[in-house]
């Protein structure tokens, strides 16, 4: 469902930005300060305006293929993935290890849609600078977006640390 959700996102990052493209001026914002004020210009191109979309696309299409990658590598190769308590997790049989992943592919989707709404909204807001619609970006989206990051990657680390733990402890639990 989330992952669909990104695809989506991605979709109308796109819808966007081909929507936007014609009402661009000769010289629109690249890059903004923190106050949200544009502080980097580029003269109207296809590259620099489609830069980002192209980017949030790769981007998207990275973070979708690095579950099964990950799904993977525990099976073949478990001494490469990173997991808290790492010494413990490489004793528990591969069905173990794989449940353990599942909880985190579920806080790393959260996180991917997170970053895509990000770039829909870079995209929208720099169009509306650019056009004179807004003067500045805002900022308290932005500082939003970074602080749902900041929490996804905790809860990200929750939830591996906590399913290795309970997977251990099921592992280990003589019945």
């Amino acid at each position: 469902m989330i992952a669909a959700a990104c695809w989506v996102v991605l979709l109308v990052i796109w819808i966007a930005a081909v929507q936007e493209w014609p009402a661009l001026p000769e010289k629109f914002p690249m890059h903004f300060d923190f106050a949200g004020r544009p502080d980097s210009f580029v003269h109207k191109s296809v590259v620099a305006w489609f830069l980002l979309p192209v980017f949030a696309s790769v981007m998207n299409t990275g973070l979708s293929l690095l579950a099964p990658l990950i799904r993977w590598m525990t099976l073949q190769h478990p001494e490469f993935v990173n997991m808290p308590r790492k010494a413990l997790w490489l004793k528990l049989d591969s069905a173990a290890r794989l449940r353990t992943l599942e909880p985190v592919f579920g806080a790393m989707r959260v996180l991917q849609l997170i970053v895509m709404a990000l770039f829909l909204f870079i995209v929208v807001s720099s169009a509306k600078v650019a056009s004179g619609q807004w003067s500045v970006l805002p900022t308290w989206p932005m500082f939003s977006f970074l602080a749902a990051i900041g929490a996804s990657v905790v809860w990200l680390l929750f939830r591996s640390i906590t399913a290795v733990t309970k997977e251990v402890r099921v592992f280990s639990d003589p019945l």
